[in-house]
């Protein structure tokens, strides 16, 4: 039991973490995207002064924003920002019961069975709350995979020992 109930924790930690950051680079990248279109739809009024000098390179952003708008509906990463935040804080609240729940299962009295059943209670909450999410798609940056595993174990080490 023990040993489950730490890779959970372990798991919670890092899923609360990744997902901040994948949330937070999904708004940076989402905002640059809607400003790249914002710029390029305004200026095609400034376009005909632009044209003559630099036609190439005019025609080359607007059809690149015409790809994009295209392309929009068809790039989930971006427009899940806010979900991929709030998946963040139901893993980050789930990590705190889980740790909660460590540190019961480490006080000598603690009942076994009581553990066990508080931790399938959370399971069964963290898979409610995935299907929640069923629809919201996050990216696996190895990147920040590895970043984020770094730092969650450091933290993890700070408290735990």
């Amino acid at each position: 039991m023990r040993n489950r109930l730490w890779n959970n924790l372990q798991e919670a930690k890092f899923k609360s973490e990744y997902l901040s950051l994948a949330s937070k680079r999904a708004y940076i990248w989402g905002n640059f995207y809607s400003f790249f279109l914002a710029i390029s739809s305004a200026g095609c009024v400034a376009a005909w002064s632009i044209w003559e000098n630099y036609p190439i390179i005019w025609a080359l952003i607007v059809a690149l924003s015409q790809v994009l708008i295209l392309a929009k509906p068809y790039l989930p990463f971006i427009k899940n920002d806010r979900e991929l935040l709030e998946m963040s804080y139901k893993y980050d609240s789930l990590y705190i019961h889980y740790e909660k729940l460590w540190f019961k299962n480490e006080k000598p009295d603690s009942s076994e069975t009581e553990v066990e059943s508080t931790f399938y209670k959370l399971r069964d909450s963290e898979v409610n709350f995935s299907k929640q999410f069923k629809q919201v798609y996050c990216p696996d940056f190895s990147g920040l995979s590895k970043k984020v595993s770094e730092q969650t174990t450091a933290q993890l080490n700070r408290i735990f020992n």
